[in-house]
């Protein structure tokens, strides 16, 4: 039986061994892949936030158009004023039209103010989720080291 067990022995020694590596192997394939995968969600996740940043500068350029055309109503609505009362000799205007006027623009600048905090809070939130982000990505390349 010592014999048998003698010739056996080192066989036996390099099948563990074969074994070892392979199963070794199947589990670094298995976390690689499970990295690989969470990379990507991160990434998509950057795309978004990206997106969602071009998204607020449209919006920024849409409250700047906004705001324009606000001013060019006004200076519309002034030079009617004006025109009116050259066209009219009186020194007096509309009261009521004027009231209306400039409840019309106190609700433009209450709607540009409204979107203007709008938007700094999506720009905080997104600037928040970049960070956890970013640090998501630092401790996956510490785990991965």
């Amino acid at each position: 039986m010592g014999v048998l067990l003698k010739a056996w022995s080192p066989l036996l020694a390099a099948l563990l061994v074969v074994l070892s590596v392979i199963y070794t192997g199947k589990t670094m394939r298995t976390h690689t892949e499970s990295i690989r995968g969470r990379l990507t969600a991160v990434e998509k996740n950057m795309d978004a936030i990206r997106n969602a940043i071009e998204g607020n500068q449209g919006i920024i350029v849409r409250i700047a158009t906004l705001d324009l055309r606000i001013g060019d109503k006004l200076q519309n609505l002034i030079a009617q004023r004006d025109n009116y009362i050259e066209q009219s000799g009186q020194e007096w205007f509309n009261i009521q039209e004027m009231r209306d006027a400039f409840q019309a623009l106190k609700s433009n600048v209450d709607t540009i103010l409204n979107l203007t905090q709008r938007i700094e809070y999506i720009e905080e939130t997104l600037l928040d989720m970049q960070g956890s982000i970013e640090d998501m990505k630092k401790q996956q390349n510490k785990a991965s080291q």
